[in-house]
């Protein structure tokens, strides 16, 4: 029997190349889809411990600005706006509230935290004006 032909080993080579080659493009974006680019929980384990925290509004600030959170806890966020104008929270990670009038107040969860997220108000040039805040992780 005779080996096979150059011929017949490349045209066995480019279906196995391809086939890596959509292996990679898919595993590439599993990664991307679950989180392991980027985003709060930067696949942290959850500790099952939830740190609850209340955010007011002062002028055009949130008080608190920092929120310090430990690493692994899930975040939940009060948002009751003291203020005298329309005012709402969004942070990095997608998780926001809606528009709240004065005196109104939402509760959300923001998510397991494994990095730094930043959180600001979206309406009109309120961030530029002041209105962020940072949660920080810590370990």
């Amino acid at each position: 029997m005779e080996p096979p032909s150059n011929s017949t080993r490349q045209e066995r080579a480019v279906p196995l190349r391809t086939s890596v080659i959509k292996l990679g493009a898919i595993a590439a974006t599993l990664l991307l889809l679950t989180g392991c680019a980027s985003g709060s929980s930067d696949a942290v384990a959850a500790t099952g411990e939830t740190t609850e925290v209340t955010v007011t509004v002062s002028g055009m600030s949130y008080v608190p600005n920092v929120i310090e959170v430990p690493v692994g806890n899930e975040l939940v966020v009060t948002f009751e706006n003291t203020g005298t104008v329309m005012h709402d929270l969004e942070f990095a990670n997608g998780v926001k509230t809606d528009d709240l009038a004065p005196g109104a107040s939402e509760t959300i969860t923001v998510g397991v935290i494994g990095s730094d997220l930043e959180g600001w108000c979206a309406i009109g040039n309120h961030r530029e004006m002041g209105m962020e805040l940072t949660v920080v992780a810590v370990k």
